[in-house]
C-alpha cells in the first residue's frame, strides 16, 4: 500500500495578505516588498513541505476584501494602473495565484470583470450577503459580462473567465481555496482589535487534493455506519503528519507566522482513481452518485472531515463536487444522472455549492440569479461556507459537449437551467 503522503497532494499553501490604498501609492516598492515577503515565505513553507516528502501544487496569495483598497471602476484609469502594477509585481515574485478578496456592494462589483480581464493571475468574488436581491442580481449580470470577455485577454476565452470568479454565501476568511479565498477585511481586523505587532504576522492555511486518499478510506469503510470510524480515523492518521509539520514550524516562528489549519475537503483530480464521486460510490448504500443513499453519505463524509482528531481545519472541510474536475461526476452529468439540483440538494448537507458547473451561454440573468439565491438560501439556513461558480458556455446549449480547453477541467455536457 502507498503511504497517506503518495495518496494525497497539497493543492495549494495559502498565504493571507492584508492592504490598504496606502500600500498602491508612490513609491511603489512598498507594494513590491510586501509580496516579495509573501512569495518568499511560501517558498520556505513549500521547501519544508517538499522536503517531508510532499507535493507541493501550487502557491497562493489572498488578500482582504479589494474594496480595502483598490480604486473603484468609476476611475478606470488609475483601476487599470493599480491592477497592473500589482499583476507585473506578482509576476516577477514567480506568484501565479492571488485572490483579491470579494465584492461586498453592487458598485465593488464592476471592477470584477475587470479584475479578470486583466490577468489569469488574478481572481475575485463576489459576497452575496445574507439578505435582499441587489447584489445577486448584479452578480448575476457579471457573470454574463465576464463570460464574453474576448479580445485581449485570451485567458477568458470560450467563457473560461468564471473560473477566476464565482460568488460566495457565509464564506469566512482562511478559505485557502480559489476564487473564494479571502484574508480579513480591514473591519474584522478592527474588530479583533490586533495590536500593531500582529500586522506583522504571516496567516498560511492548506488545501488538499485527496480523491485517491478519499476512494482507499471509503472501500475500508464499506457502509455508511464505519465512516465516523475507518474514514475519520484513516483521513486523521493521513493528515496528522501534515499537520503537525505546519504547526511546529508557527510555534518556531517566535510569534511571526499563524498556521490557521487544513482545508480538509474531499477534493478530486482528473487522474485515474482520482474522482470523489467514484469514491462516494463504493459505499454499501451508493449504487451510483447523486442516486439514493448520496446525501446520507456525503452528510456522514462531512461531519467526520468536520471533526478530524488532532486536526484543526479551516475553510470549506466538506465535500467539493466541481462538475468539470471530476471525471466521474462530469460522466453523471453528462448522462443526465447529475444536474444542478441534485448538486443543490446534496450541499445543504456537504458543502461546498456549485461549482465548475456548464450551462447554456445564452442563460438568462433571472437563470442565473436563481441558482445564486438557491445557493444563498442553503448557506444562510445552515450558516455554512457556500460558493457558486458557473460556466457559461458561449454558443452552446443543453446537452451539447463543452470542451473548455485547460489542463484543470474536463469535458462536460452542458446541463439544463
Amino acid at each position: 500500500m502507498d503511504s497517506p503522503k503518495n495518496e494525497f497532494r497539497i493543492r495549494a499553501v495559502t498565504a493571507f495578505i492584508s492592504f490598504t490604498t496606502d500600500d498602491f501609492q508612490e513609491p511603489q516598492h512598498i507594494l513590491g516588498q510586501k509580496i516579495q515577503k509573501y512569495a518568499s515565505f511560501l517558498r520556505t513553507v513549500e521547501n519544508m513541505l517538499s522536503s517531508a516528502g510532499y507535493e507541493v501544487q501550487t502557491l497562493r496569495i489572498a488578500a482582504n476584501p479589494f474594496g480595502d483598497y483598490l480604486s473603484p471602476a468609476s476611475n478606470p484609469t488609475q483601476l487599470h494602473q493599480q491592477l497592473h502594477l500589482l499583476d507585473e509585481t506578482l509576476k516577477s515574485n514567480c506568484i501565479d495565484f492571488f485572490a483579491m478578496g470579494p465584492a461586498r456592494t453592487p458598485i465593488e462589483l464592476e471592477c470584477c470583470p475587470v479584475i479578470v480581464s486583466t490577468s489569469r493571475r488574478l481572481s475575485c468574488s463576489a459576497d452575496l450577503g445574507i439578505e435582499g436581491t441587489a447584489m445577486a442580481k448584479k452578480t448575476a449580470e457579471c457573470i454574463k459580462s465576464i463570460s464574453q470577455i474576448t479580445g485581449d485577454s485570451p485567458h477568458c476565452k470560450n467563457g473560461l473567465g468564471n473560473f477566476q470568479f464565482c460568488a460566495t454565501a457565509c464564506c469566512k476568511a482562511y478559505i485557502p481555496f480559489f476564487p473564494a479565498a479571502r484574508a480579513l477585511s480591514l473591519s474584522e481586523q478592527q474588530a479583533e482589535s490586533a495590536s500593531s505587532s500582529d500586522q506583522d504576522v504571516i496567516s498560511f492555511a492548506i488545501g488538499l487534493e485527496n480523491g485517491s486518499l478519499a476512494r482507499r478510506l471509503l472501500m475500508e469503510s464499506k457502509s455508511v455506519e464505519n465512516i465516523s470510524s475507518v474514514f475519520r480515523l484513516g483521513m486523521a492518521a493521513a493528515l496528522a503528519p501534515l499537520s503537525a509539520i505546519c504547526q511546529s514550524f508557527a510555534d518556531k516562528s517566535q510569534g511571526t507566522v499563524k498556521f490557521v489549519g487544513i482545508d480538509t475537503s474531499l477534493n478530486p483530480s482528473l487522474e485515474e482513481g482520482g474522482s470523489v464521486a467514484a469514491a462516494i460510490e463504493q459505499i454499501d448504500i451508493v449504487d451510483r452518485f447523486g442516486g439514493r443513499g448520496s446525501i446520507a453519505v456525503t452528510a456522514e463524509i462531512t461531519k467526520a472531515l468536520k471533526s478530524l482528531p488532532g486536526i484543526v481545519h479551516v475553510g470549506y472541510s466538506g465535500l467539493m463536487l466541481p462538475v468539470m474536475e471530476d471525471n466521474r461526476l462530469a460522466e453523471l452529468a453528462t448522462s443526465g444522472h447529475v444536474d444542478t439540483t441534485r448538486l443543490l440538494a446534496l450541499s445543504s448537507v456537504c458543502g461546498v455549492g456549485l461549482d465548475t458547473v456548464p450551462i447554456p451561454g445564452d442563460s438568462s440573468h433571472v437563470e442565473i440569479l436563481s441558482l445564486l439565491l438557491d445557493v444563498r438560501s442553503l448557506a444562510v439556513r445552515y450558516n455554512k461556507s457556500l460558493s457558486c461558480r458557473l460556466f457559461l458556455c458561449p454558443g452552446l446549449q443543453s446537452g451539447e459537449k463543452a470542451s473548455i480547453e485547460s489542463p484543470y477541467l474536463c469535458d462536460c455536457n452542458v446541463l439544463h437551467l
